[in-house]
Formats: C-alpha cells, structure tokens, sequence
C-alpha cells in the first residue's frame, strides 16, 4: 500500500467534503472511488469511438461552401430563395 501526503486548496477541500457526506464515505473512500470512477470513463474511452469523440475538442465538420464563414448571409438567402 503507498502512501500519499496531499494538499488541497480550499474549493478542493469543500469538494471532497461533499462527496464524503453524500456518498457517506470516509476520506480515503472517497478519494478511491473517485479515482476509479476516472479510471472507468479513460477505459472506455479507450475502447469506445464515440466516447473519444464526446471528450475531444472536435466540434464538427459538414460539406459546405467554401467560404460559408465569410458569405454565410448571402449563402443562406441563395438557398432559401431555391428552395421556394
């Protein structure tokens, strides 16, 4: 077993004490499950394609005009009026 000298800043501190009292674990508890609950979710991630993507920073990709940012006005009422 190793042993861990830490320390936490005050919002840490009241974190962990939250999860102490609705958990109704003791420090040591607390602190085990939440690192396996970590530990669970960068398993999956790991194995899941999907979970990868949610925790990325991707935001999404589509086919579009090539200057969709700059003209995305002009572009938008191009379409609406050939769609009507």
């Amino acid at each position: 077993m190793k042993n861990f000298d830490i320390q936490l800043d005050e919002e840490y501190a009241q974190k962990l004490a939250y999860i102490q009292q609705e958990a109704d674990q003791d420090t040591v508890e607390a602190i085990k499950s939440s690192i396996e609950l970590r530990y669970q979710q960068l398993q999956q991630q790991e194995t899941d394609p999907l979970a990868k993507l949610k925790q990325s920073k991707f935001i999404g990709c589509f086919k579009g005009e090539a200057d969709l940012a700059a003209n995305s006005e002009a572009i938008v009422r191009k379409r609406l009026r050939s769609v009507s």
